[in-house]
């Protein structure tokens, strides 16, 4: 069975939420390994005692985990890859989300945030943010809409344009030098 996608509870769990955003999104709630969800929220909150969040490198060491635990169990299947810097490009991200995949993106939101892309087309990217906002947060933003009525998929759509964009403005994925995107396939 196919559970709605949860909003992080603090202002600094946004890593350890799209992890198990990805792990619902992918799979029905019966086929998740308890042993997977134990590693996410190992590895993630590690920055100040995880009033910083979740680090670049436990989220890399996560993914590692992922195929780590697939690999000792052939009746679960995923696959992890890393995009970093110039390799996330809308061609790349095409190329690999949708058809049982989604991307775990760091985006800027303030400060540096985690949020889940599950699908893109040419003119949106199709993003469950776990940080729940009012529906009328972005009402001056024409790059962002918020949708609160399709909980299993997505709750923001984000113009192709400020995804890439290279400024400080929610849902960019930062300088091209500092972009980190983890691919996880079913």
């Amino acid at each position: 069975m196919k559970i709605p996608l949860r909003y992080q509870n603090t202002e600094y769990d946004c890593g350890t939420t799209s992890f198990v955003n990805a792990l619902a999104y992918l799979f029905d709630r019966e086929e998740i390994p308890v042993e997977l969800l134990k590693s996410i929220y190992k590895y993630t909150l590690d920055v100040d005692d995880g009033k910083g969040g979740t680090s670049r490198k436990c989220a890399e060491m996560l993914s590692k985990k992922f195929i780590e635990y697939a690999n000792s169990n052939s009746n679960f299947n995923i696959k992890c890859k890393i995009l970093k810097g110039n390799d996330v490009n809308l061609d790349n991200l095409k190329n690999e989300i949708g058809n049982n995949s989604v991307a775990i993106a760091r985006c800027y939101q303030t400060y540096e945030h985690y949020v889940l892309i599950t699908k893109l087309d040419d003119t949106f990217a199709y993003i469950f943010d776990p940080y729940y906002l009012d529906e009328e947060y972005y009402i001056l933003d024409d790059d962002v809409s918020i949708v609160l009525h399709d909980t299993f998929t997505y709750n923001r759509l984000v113009k192709i344009e400020r995804l890439f964009d290279e400024s400080k403005k929610d849902f960019s994925l930062l300088e091209k030098n500092d972009r980190q995107v983890i691919i996880i396939k079913r």
